[in-house]
């Protein structure tokens, strides 16, 4: 059995790829066996030109900066370490899937599973939890020692390896019950009324996409019936599909007279390499409101700075009176 893992960066561009950073895996002859060879690749990025938060964060990150290894060596050399073995596994059910996505960009053939287990469900199941738990905290409820940094998928591929003790053949058979059909989002409640076409304004520029994120010329939009103005505290997001546009980020705001009301923010990146956004109110359609329930599903980024003008406005004078 081939235990993987992979690191990889998604980008803030309009490229539809989680571009593969690390291979990690580590071989197992039986369910919870020994660990009886490893493989470890680090590739050096070419997709995006840009590193998203979560792959900014990697410990690992200048060794893929460092590295001369493209990701076409790294899937070769990958799939003549695995040899004849079919059998994956995996902490979480999306790595060879990622994997075979980075195939075809590169125009390489699949990498063909037979089987794939994932270990975070099965282990879930076994600790009684109704939602996925996090690799670290699964090896520190075993009592696993913290010899080896999180978030390097070689390492990650040992400690999920080593789980493999606590489960058996009839927990990675497990399935979960299907789920029922989700409810529409009450929270929503957009405001019903009509209003005029609203300018476009564009925000920026500035070094990075999160600098784009804060400004205040971004997250402080107008109402569009009465024109005062009114604040986006956090933009939700989801990353584009296949053949999407780019990323855009998506945020509420309420009107105390008129109600609640749509913010969206499109970021691109300019020649010179600087962030610049624009920001629209738009029409509500069934199509916008699609799209912001699919927001909140996805990530979410919180202003900086978005709540100190409410602090100060709260904060009383000296001398001034309270709660008149």
């Amino acid at each position: 059995m081939i235990v993987l893992d992979l690191e990889w960066n998604r980008g803030y561009d309009t490229k539809p790829l989680n571009e593969i950073l690390q291979i990690g895996a580590v071989r197992v002859g039986r369910l919870g066996g020994p660990v009886l060879d490893s493989f470890n690749a680090f590739i050096r990025p070419t997709v995006h030109k840009k590193f998203d938060l979560g792959a900014r964060k990697l410990p690992e990150l200048e060794a893929f900066k460092r590295s001369h290894v493209r990701f076409p060596a790294a899937a070769e050399a990958f799939r003549a370490w695995c040899g004849g073995d079919r059998a994956f596994a995996g902490w979480g059910g999306g790595d060879v899937e990622e994997l075979n996505k980075n195939c075809a960009y590169w125009n390489l053939p699949p990498f063909e599973a037979e089987e794939f287990f994932d270990f975070q469900r099965a282990f879930a199941h076994v600790a009684g939890a109704d939602q996925q738990i996090a690799l670290w905290r699964a090896a520190e409820y075993c009592g696993l020692p913290d010899i080896f940094d999180y978030h390097s998928a070689v390492n990650d591929a040992m400690y999920t390896a080593l789980l493999g003790e606590w489960l058996t053949a009839e927990d990675l058979a497990w399935r979960p019950e299907p789920a029922l059909p989700k409810r529409r989002r009450a929270a929503l409640r957009l405001s019903p009324l009509p209003f005029p076409r609203q300018e476009r304004r564009k925000v920026g520029p500035f070094r990075t996409p999160e600098e784009v994120l804060d400004a205040r010329d971004g997250r402080t939009p107008r109402c569009p019936l009465c024109g005062g103005k009114v604040g986006v505290a956090r933009w939700h997001y989801a990353h584009p599909e296949a053949g999407g546009g780019p990323a855009r980020y998506y945020g509420a705001f309420t009107c105390p007279e008129h109600g609640r009301f749509l913010c969206r923010l499109t970021l691109n990146q300019r020649a010179d390499g600087l962030w610049q956004g624009r920001r629209a109110v738009p029409e509500i359609t069934p199509e916008l409101t699609r799209e912001y329930a699919a927001a909140l599903d996805g990530g979410v980024h919180v202003c900086r700075g978005a709540g100190r003008h409410r602090r100060r406005a709260g904060k009383a004078a000296p001398g001034s009176r309270t709660g008149v």
